[in-house]
This record gives C-alpha cells, structure tokens and sequence, in this order.
C-alpha cells in the first residue's frame, strides 16, 4: 500500500546546498531569481506533490515533506525528532565541504539511516557541484557508502537530471516502505 506522504530528510554539513536543492525540487523559488541562502535554523519543511512515479507498475502523484535540516552541529538535540518517521534520508555535500564531508556523511548515516535501520535503497548522496567537478570519487566516502546510491548534480547545468534522479530515488524508497 503506497503512503499518504514521505517524511525525506536532507541533511549534511553546512553550505553544502542543501536548501537551494529542496528549493528546486520543491519549485519554490527560482532559483535562477535567488540570492545566497541563509543558513537553514534547525530545520525548514517544504511539502510539495512529485508526481509521475512509477509505484507498482503505474504512474501515481505521492506527497513528499523534505525536511531541509541544518548541518550545523548545534542542531543535534533537535535529531531525534527530525528521525521520527522518516522513510528517507538524502545526504549533501558538495565541493567546498568536500574536507568534511567524509567524516560528516559517515555520522550522518550512521544516526539516521543505520541505528532506524532504513534500507541503503532509502538513502542517497547528492554531490552538489556548483563547478564542473563531478568525480563523486574524490570525496573518499568510506566502505558504508559503495552500496548506497551517489549522484553529481549541478543546479547550474543539469537541473533536468536532478529532477529525475530525485524521482528515481523516491520511487526506491517507495518500494522499500
């Protein structure tokens, strides 16, 4: 049975992009239109209907609630609250948190996607690239991220691919609820 809405977090170290990607995916804001960010305070939820996934065998419209959560670390006691009944996790990094980002994605994944025991098909890892860097390779993510989906998306150049790997990675995490 398909849920009503998927609680989706997106998290990961500070400046990483996260909320110019929900912007997008969520459409809204243009992003083209947008000035820099300001850091996300805890956690901002943005629902919007993604439609067109493939559940099933058909196409059907689900209700998604992105959770933009800070990456700053004074956070945390806000962490189990945003873990509760989350059915996906889409972890961000990008080129200028690349120094970070191993050991940040790790305690990442391990928090809220190993200890609730989610599936590898309910996490992602969006690299954002706002240069033409694209090797996803050179963040030199640990053993616990090979069987976990890792992406290049630029918001600049490939929006139409990060709007279909987003639909891909629902449509997994769709079939493993």
């Amino acid at each position: 049975m398909q849920p009503n809405k998927l609680k989706i977090l997106m998290i990961g170290p500070s400046e990483s992009g996260k909320t110019q990607i929900a912007n997008f995916l969520s459409n809204s804001i243009n992003i083209d239109e947008a000035g820099n960010p300001k850091p996300t305070q805890g956690v901002r939820i943005v629902e919007f209907e993604q439609s067109n996934i493939n559940y099933n065998g058909k196409n059907s419209n689900i209700d998604i609630e992105l959770w933009d959560c800070s990456g700053d670390h004074r956070f945390e006691s806000c962490w189990p609250a945003l873990r509760f009944g989350v059915k996906g996790v889409i972890l961000v990094c990008s080129s200028n948190t690349s120094e970070v980002a191993p050991r940040e994605l790790e305690l990442l994944y391990n928090y809220f996607v190993s200890q609730p025991k989610l599936s590898t098909k309910q996490c992602v890892v969006f690299y954002n690239c706002a240069d033409d860097q694209y090797d996803v390779g050179h963040l030199n993510l640990s053993s616990t991220f090979s069987r976990i989906s890792q992406v290049a998306v630029n918001l600049r150049t490939e929006r139409e691919r990060l709007k279909t790997e987003f639909s891909n990675y629902i449509t997994s995490v769709l079939q493993s609820v």
